[in-house]
């Protein structure tokens, strides 16, 4: 009996080993592999996968790679050839696009298998996984027509019921899918090269800057931050770290164009003598995705919520948009050694992944909240209409969502600063504002920002995007901006830089009849580049009389007048590079500009200049290439590019039409920063 039990029982043994080995890799559900020559068990829709699945080595067949199909049936976007329709080889090219949608199945295994190729183009083309109400990307091809295996591990949904998708919504390059044979496997396929996702650098820039260029070019701008050569753009991570001020910048190491967007760095003791370092934040690739570092905040962690901090040096946190098709999310790197080096947290991946309403979502600004002990971001997410969103975090990687914001004038770069009225700090007030300087006054606790002013609005001519100093000391609000647009200097001016920064600007909030209001002021360092000052005084402008006489030439300026416009028709002002003309009665100020081909024009510096108790105040600030205006101590303001051979044969400033008064006049010469 006992040997009439034993054989059945090896037999037993054998088959239910046999069958674990069936079941350790089998298809999904039936047809899971395209073998019946048919679409049976998926569901297509839109155009990409009208001809399939399609039959045989048709990359082959046209002179390209090998499919590497499995059986004889596979899908193809960019195929045309089912065995009934067309000849193999034939091609429905990249514009179709569509689904192919499985039947419901169980996942009994670990790992879902298949074979994958064509198209790198993530969100665009590839393989879904839709289980739990939830949509999870698989993958994406790889750029050849080779199909190669991969393995999605998928041991957290063992036991639910899930659907495969392959899409392709691409219509471009490489705009196609290639899939076969989808399987049930225990364990994974080794990770070929292709479907690697480990973080790397990419393209052909290296973190070196460039100690060979110098400032001494005639027409390079003297006292304004630019790089040393080629484009730059927005200002990004300004932070104060207790000895320097750190200015990042948007910046293509490459060319004198936009593009290949990276961190530039500069350092200064007093936000106007500054010297540019390496390249701080470079393009990288991760999970198969290249993306560009957009802008960002910097912060210095203080308190070492981050847990990074080596020795007395506070650790530098930056948070930056990574760039990347399809959709942007928001990263960190952060810098144990002040900015010399960086570590890019969780290999660049999300800190803050997309939030699904814009794939463009950018600009993240982060801060310390004192009154509520933590960490906040500030989120552009949505245009039309404009969604700025809140985030709150204890540790600087686990973010947590805090409120929304909806004003349909935010767009990109916010920023958000904490101001005394009227200088008194037991009245503080949170000023938030986006890249064109739209802003409004109120109140922050902690996870909602509360207004009291309407939307309101700072700048003109070519500033934008502007941030501030996170954690400047006593407590100063300091912004630089981007001075957009104007030609490509490079091509025009004979220099090497193209695009610059603004002068640093000090906020303060004042009260108003019309309510507070924000002004902005150049920063009282601006004083240790004073040469020599003219004290002018009061002089009335009638017929012949010319202000600046006794000044027979200028170069770099800082001007400040207060007149009284009397009966003149105009107030002209011929300064260095550029001539400025005052109409009273309409409040416009005009001046000699350029245009984004490098030609002269005239131009609107500011608009609506009335005269307040009959006078008008107004300060320029006169550079090699740009003009900055202010008016009644920094109630308004406006930077312009203007023209370096624009030069008027006497430095003036007249009346035309009639009588004016000059009440005060103080003309300061400068000397460059850079010297």
């Amino acid at each position: 009996m006992m040997n009439k039990q034993r054989f059945p029982i090896a037999v037993f043994g054998l088959l239910f080993l046999v069958g674990s080995m069936v079941h350790a890799n089998e298809l999904l559900f039936p047809n899971s592999d395209f073998e019946s020559g048919t679409l049976e068990s998926w569901t297509a829709e839109g155009e990409a996968f009208k001809f399939h699945p399609t039959k045989g080595d048709n990359t082959k067949v046209r002179g390209r790679e090998s499919s590497n199909l499995q059986g004889e049936w596979w899908v193809g976007g960019f195929e045309k050839y089912t065995g009934k329709i067309g000849k193999p080889g034939d091609i429905a090219g990249d514009k179709l696009t569509g689904t192919l949608t499985s039947r419901e199945f169980e996942i009994k295994q670990p790992f879902i298998t298949f074979r994958i190729g064509a198209g790198s183009l993530p969100g665009e083309v590839g393989v879904k996984l839709l289980v739990d109400g939830k949509i999870i990307e698989l993958a994406t091809g790889v750029n050849k027509e080779t199909m190669v295996p991969f393995s999605a591990d998928v041991r957290k949904f063992i036991g639910q019921k899930a659907k495969l998708q392959v899409f392709d919504l691409a219509t471009g390059g490489w705009g196609h899918i290639n899939v076969d044979d989808f399987r049930g496997t225990a364990k994974s396929v080794p990770i070929v090269p292709e479907m690697k996702k480990e973080f790397g650098f990419t393209g052909e820039i290296s973190a070196s800057g460039y100690p060979e260029v110098g400032y001494d070019q005639p027409n390079r701008p003297q006292f304004h931050f630019m790089s040393k050569k080629n484009w730059l753009n927005d200002p990004n991570g300004m932070v104060y770290d207790g000895e320097n001020y750190h200015l990042f910048f948007q910046h293509n190491p490459l060319a004198t164009v936009w593009g290949n967007m990276t961190w530039g760095h500069a350092a200064s003791k007093d936000m106007i003598h500054w010297t540019q370092l390496d390249h701080a934040l470079l393009p990288y690739s991760v999970d198969r995705r290249a993306g560009t570092i957009f802008s960002g905040t910097a912060v210095i962690d203080h308190s070492n919520s981050l847990g990074k901090q080596v020795g007395d040096t506070k650790t530098i946190c930056a948070f930056y948009t990574f760039a990347a098709k399809p959709k942007f999310y928001q990263a960190m790197a952060y810098s144990t050694d002040s900015g010399d080096s960086w570590t890019y947290w969780n290999e660049g991946r999300a800190v803050v992944p997309n939030q699904g309403f814009d794939n463009g979502e950018r600009d993240p600004k982060v801060f310390w909240h004192e009154a509520s002990k933590q960490w906040v971001m500030v989120l552009w997410v949505q245009r039309n209409p404009g969604r700025v969103r809140f985030f709150t975090s204890k540790n600087l990687t686990d973010w947590e969502f805090a409120s929304d914001l909806l004003r349909d004038w935010a767009f990109e770069c916010m920023d958000v600063v904490f101001l005394p009225v009227d200088g008194d700090r037991n009245n503080m007030k949170c000023l938030i504002y986006d890249a064109s300087f739209d802003y409004e006054i109120g109140t922050f606790d902690g996870k909602e920002f509360y207004a009291e002013t309407p939307s309101l609005k700072q700048g003109g001519g070519n500033f934008y995007a502007a941030q501030t100093f996170n954690q400047a000391p006593d407590g100063r609000a300091v912004q630089i901006g981007w001075m957009r647009g104007g030609p490509n200097s490079a091509d025009h001016f004979e220099v090497p830089h193209n695009q610059q920064m603004t002068f640093p600007y000090e906020f303060s909030l004042k009260t108003t009849p019309d309510g507070m209001r924000l002004f902005c002021w150049p920063i009282k360092e601006i004083e240790s580049l004073t040469t020599k000052t003219h004290e002018i005084g009061s002089v009335k402008l009638s017929s012949g009389v010319n202000a600046l006489a006794n000044i027979p030439k200028l170069d770099l300026v800082d001007l400040e007048i207060t007149f009284n416009p009397g009966t003149a028709k105009q107030i002209i002002f011929d300064l260095p590079r550029v001539s400025i003309t005052y109409d009273p009665h309409s409040g416009l100020l005009r001046h000699t500009g350029v245009d984004n081909k490098g030609k002269p024009i005239e131009a609107t510096c500011l608009a609506n200049v009335k005269p307040r108790n009959g006078k008008v105040s107004l300060r320029f600030l006169i550079d090699r290439l740009t003009l900055e205006v202010f008016t009644f101590g920094g109630e308004s303001f406006a930077a312009h590019y203007i023209h370096p051979d624009h030069n008027s044969e006497i430095l003036s400033i007249h009346a035309e039409g009639g009588d004016a008064q000059v009440e005060s006049l103080t003309v300061k010469e400068l000397r460059s920063a850079w010297k």
